[in-house]
C-alpha cells in the first residue's frame, strides 16, 4: 500500500471515528437510556460484523490454537507440493465395475413394427416385387404385433426374433412350390422394434432406436448429452435382469475397449449423478458450486469463479479445507500465498479432491472498513430520523 493510500485510510477512519463520537452524542443527550440504546445498538452492529464476516487467520501465530480444533494447517511451497499435490485418499471408482460381456458378431433381428423390404427376382431381365412403389418411395411390408407378415402364396411368415438372413432363405424354401430358383432378397426399411432407454444425470433422456448398425454405450451418451455433475465412473447397464456397472471414463481416457459396450434391444441405461463431484467456493470470491473434472486444479477453479476479490481479499489467504479419512473430525487446510507467481504454479500443480472447499480471506483493511460501517450505519441512519423528528 503506498502511502497516499494509508494517508487516505486515515482520513476515512477519522471521519467515521467523528461520525461514531457525534452518534454518541446525539443519543447521550437522550439521558440514560439514550446511553443504554447506543450501547446496545453498538453491541449489536459488532457482534453482526463478526459473525457475518468469514475469516481464517494467514499468519503462523495466529493459527497455533487451530490444532485444539482439529485442523491442521499446511502452508504450500515448493518444497512439499509433489507430497500435497495428488489427493491420496481418492475413492477408487473402479471398485465394483462389472462390464457386460462382449457381443461378437453383433446381430440385429427384427422385431413388431419394423418394415421390411421383400424382393424376388424370376429372372435377370424380370423383378417381381412385394409391393408397389409408392409416391414418396417404397413401401414396405409391416411386422404385425404378433411378430408375423403375410406374403403373396406363401401366407404368413414369422419374423420377429430371426435375422433377415433368416427370413430370406424361409421364403426362398417356401417359394419353390411356385419357383424353381428364387433369388430373394430381404432388407430392412424402416427400424422400429428394437430400442435402448438412457436415464439420469443427461439433457435428453429416453428412448433410442437401434439398427442393424451396432451402437455403443459412449455413442449413446453422447447424443443424450450429460450433465455437469454426470458420473461417468459408474454408468449402469440393466440387461435381461443383470445389472453392468461400467467406468466410461476409463474408456476416454485410456481406450479400455470393455468399458465402451455394444448397446442390446432391451437395456436400460442410467448415468448417475456424482453429488459429491464438486468443489464449493466462498469468502472473498463467487460462491459457487464448481463440478469438478478429472484432474482439476485450484487454479482452473479459480479461473472458473472469476479469481479472488482483488480489492477485498488477502492474497496470503487462500485456502483449501479438506476432510479425509485420516481426520474424519477435523480439516486439514492446505494455504497459499498467491502474492508471488511462485505460488500460482503452486496452485496450477495442486489436484482438488471431492467436495473441497476454496475460501478466500478478506483484507485487514477490508475487514476493518466492513466492522466501522456496521457500527456506524445504524447509527448514522437514527441520528438523521431524531433530526427529522426534531424539525
Amino acid at each position: 500500500m503506498n502511502p497516499g493510500s494509508v494517508s487516505r485510510t486515515k482520513k476515512i477512519g477519522m471521519q467515521n471515528m467523528g461520525e461514531l463520537m457525534a452518534g454518541t452524542r446525539f443519543l447521550a443527550g437522550g439521558g440514560w437510556r439514550g446511553k443504554r440504546a447506543f450501547l446496545a445498538l453498538a453491541a449489536l452492529a459488532v457482534l453482526a460484523s463478526c459473525s457475518g464476516q468469514m475469516r481464517f487467520p494467514v499468519t503462523l501465530s495466529a493459527q497455533r490454537d487451530l490444532a485444539e480444533q482439529n485442523i491442521e494447517v499446511i502452508q504450500m511451497s515448493p518444497a512439499n507440493i509433489q507430497q500435497y499435490r495428488t489427493p491420496a485418499f481418492r475413492v477408487d471408482r473402479s471398485r465394483g465395475v462389472n462390464p457386460p460381456p462382449g457381443v461378437h458378431p453383433y446381430t440385429y433381428r427384427v422385431g413388431p413394427g419394423d418394415v421390411l423390404r421383400v424382393t424376388v427376382y424370376v429372372d435377370p431381365e424380370r423383378t417381381q416385387t412385394a409391393t408397389e412403389a409408392t409416391g414418396d418411395g417404397a413401401s414396405g411390408i409391416v411386422i404385425d404385433e404378433s411378430g408375423e407378415f403375410f406374403y403373396p402364396f406363401v401366407g404368413s411368415v414369422r419374423a420377429s426374433g430371426r435375422t433377415v438372413a433368416e427370413i430370406r432363405r424361409d421364403l426362398a424354401q417356401r417359394l419353390r412350390t411356385y419357383i424353381a430358383d428364387p433369388q430373394v432378397d430381404v432388407s430392412v426399411l424402416d427400424f422400429n422394434a428394437r430400442r435402448a432407454t438412457i436415464t439420469g444425470a443427461v439433457a435428453n433422456p429416453g428412448a433410442t432406436v437401434l439398427t442393424n448398425v451396432p451402437r455403443r454405450l459412449l455413442d449413446l451418451v453422447n447424443a443424450a448429452e450429460t450433465t455437469e455433475f454426470a458420473d461417468l465412473r459408474r454408468v449402469s447397464i440393466r440387461r435381461r435382469g443383470t445389472e453392468y456397472v461400467v467406468d466410461l471414463n476409463a474408456f476416454v481416457n485410456r481406450g479400455a475397449p470393455s468399458n465402451n459396450p455394444i448397446i442390446m434391444p432391451g437395456d436400460l441405461i442410467n448415468v448417475p449423478e456424482n453429488e459429491t463431484n464438486k468443489v464449493f467456493t466462498f469468502g472473498e470470491i463467487e460462491t459457487r458450486e464448481v463440478p469438478l473434472g478429472d484432474s482439476m486444479t485450484l487454479t482452473e477453479v479459480l479461473a472458473q469463479v472469476g479469481g479472488i476479490n482483488r480489492v477485498r481479499a488477502d492474497a496470503r489467504g487462500i485456502f483449501v479445507f479438506r476432510r479425509t479419512p485420516e481426520t474424519p473430525d477435523g480439516f486439514i487446510v492446505f494455504q497459499f500465498d498467491l502474492r508471488s507467481a511462485t505460488a500460482l504454479v503452486l496452485a496450477t500443480d495442486f489436484q482438488m479432491a471431492p467436495l473441497d472447499v476454496v475460501f478466500v480471506t478478506n483484507d485487514p483493511i477490508t475487514r476493518w472498513n466492513d466492522t466501522i460501517g456496521s457500527v456506524l450505519t445504524p447509527i448514522v441512519g437514527l441520528a438523521q430520523l431524531r433530526a427529522a423528528v426534531n424539525n
